[in-house]
């Protein structure tokens, strides 16, 4: 009777070990969530939120080892009766001439990002002898127009934009 309770004793040890063994745990979520805004997204792996120091930044993440690329969604713009993302569009190009900066535009197009119809423009800039990278993403939801800024030294966007992009993708 001892040896049968040893014997069975033993098998559930080894069926709990076995089932911890085998169990798959989920990647912890890096889901961030502005409820002031109403929207989400999961910033990339490694980022961290930085304080809010603008009032027309909803939230700004940077890598943890560079405070020189940042992505960042501007608090979002209703559109006015009549306007469309097209006219948003136009705008944004029209002040990044009224700036007075020297830029490249690198990449203009439209498309769908999460059922939501997008505007993307890529440009760059000299700045202190610095090229400069940045892509903007215009979302239109409703009549709301989140735009994500993504900024970089011309030589670490290689490294940084596939994180970006796959978290402008996740963007609802």
């Amino acid at each position: 009777m001892k040896k049968t309770l040893s014997i069975l004793a033993w098998c559930i040890v080894c069926i709990f070990l076995l089932a911890g063994c085998t169990q798959q745990t989920e990647p912890p979520t890096r889901t961030y969530i502005n409820s002031l805004y109403g929207f989400s997204f999961d910033p990339p792996a490694g980022w961290e939120q930085i304080p809010d120091l603008d009032p027309s930044i909803a939230v700004q993440f940077s890598p943890l080892n560079t405070s020189d690329v940042s992505l960042f969604i501007a608090v979002p713009f209703t559109l006015s009766e009549g306007r469309s993302l097209s006219t948003f569009a136009d705008q944004t190009e029209e002040n990044l001439i009224e700036s007075g900066i020297q830029f490249t535009i690198l990449h203009r197009d439209w498309g769908t990002t999460s059922q939501l119809s997008t505007y993307e423009i890529a440009y760059s800039y000299e700045q202190n002898g610095t090229t400069k990278y940045v892509k903007q993403v215009a979302l239109l939801r409703t009549r709301t127009v989140f735009l994500i800024t993504f900024t970089a030294p011309e030589p670490l966007v290689e490294q940084y934009l596939a994180q970006v992009d796959q978290s402008i993708r996740t963007f609802l």
